[in-house]
C-alpha cells in the first residue's frame, strides 16, 4: 500500500477517535464542566458513565499514537525521508511545514496519554485534572486534523 493511502486510512481512524471522544466528554459533562474530585466520584458511581470514562482513556490513548504516525506518512508523503528520524526530528520537520505542532506540544500531549493511560479509581483529583486537561485540547487537535489533512 502506498503511503498516501495509508496517510488517508489512518487519518480516517484518528478522525473516527476523534469524534468518539468528544462524544464520551458528552456523556461527561452530564455531571457538569469542568470535572473536579466530586464530579469524578459521581463518574465512578455509574457504570455507564464510567465506560464514557474507559473511552476517554482508549480514544485520546490512540489518538495521540496516531499523531506520530500521521506526522511521519504526511512528511513522507511530501517527499522527505523519515524512515530512520527520531520523534523530535519528525517534530522539528513538521514545524517547517507549519502544522501546528512542535516539540512542547507534542511532549504535552504525550503526558497527557501516558496520565490518562496510568490512572486508578484511587486517583480521583488526577483524574479530574487530567481529564479537564484532554477536554481543552480537543480544539487543538481538531484544529491540527485540519491542517493536516490537505497532503
Amino acid at each position: 500500500m502506498r503511503d498516501g493511502e495509508r496517510y488517508r486510512l489512518l487519518y480516517e481512524e484518528t478522525m473516527k477517535h476523534l469524534s468518539r471522544l468528544r462524544n464520551a466528554f458528552e456523556k461527561l459533562s452530564k455531571v457538569g464542566m469542568p470535572l473536579n474530585r466530586e464530579k469524578v466520584l459521581s463518574i465512578l458511581e455509574d457504570d455507564e458513565l464510567t465506560a464514557y470514562l474507559d473511552q476517554v482513556a482508549y480514544r485520546f490513548s490512540k489518538i495521540q499514537d496516531n499523531l506520530g504516525k500521521l506526522l511521519r506518512l504526511y512528511l513522507s508523503v511530501k517527499g522527505e525521508n523519515v524512515d530512520n528520524l527520531t520523534m523530535i526530528d519528525v517534530l522539528n520537520l513538521a514545524e517547517r511545514y507549519e502544522l501546528g505542532i512542535d516539540k512542547e506540544k507534542w511532549f504535552e500531549l504525550r503526558e497527557l496519554r501516558n496520565l490518562i493511560v496510568h490512572e486508578y479509581e484511587t486517583m480521583v483529583q488526577k483524574i479530574a485534572d487530567t481529564l479537564n486537561r484532554i477536554y481543552s485540547e480537543l480544539d487543538y487537535l481538531d484544529r491540527l486534523m485540519k491542517r493536516i489533512k490537505e497532503i
